[in-house]
């Protein structure tokens, strides 16, 4: 499941982690995946994904390909904007994979 948006109650606003945690009296009592923070593989293999950049609130989707490990060979994805919050970043990354039908990276 993609969310395109972070569910309301969610405590962990602008964190990159994929789990949310439970609240106690509420439809969502218990530890879930979040189904909002994700990264995307296309039909190639490469990989899509949400971090910051050099400047403080500065986030944008970045991608590297499969043959290259984490934090090296990323580069940004120059057709979405930098944005001052994780999750508005997501956001785009979201509709981004939605409209080409790319599939969660887990």
């Amino acid at each position: 499941m993609i969310r395109l948006s972070r569910c309301c109650m969610c405590p962990k606003t602008n964190a990159d982690t994929r789990v949310c945690p439970g609240i106690p009296g509420t439809p969502h009592p218990v530890e879930s995946d979040c189904g909002f923070v994700n990264q995307f593989r296309d039909d190639r293999g490469w990989i899509f994904f949400v971090r910051p950049g050099l400047g403080e609130n500065q986030f944008k989707t970045f991608y590297r390909k499969p043959d290259k490990p984490p934090g090296r060979g990323e580069h940004a994805y120059r057709n979405l904007p930098w944005r001052e919050s994780f999750d508005e970043a997501q956001v785009d990354l979201n509709q981004l994979a939605v409209r080409k039908g790319w599939r969660p990276n887990r």
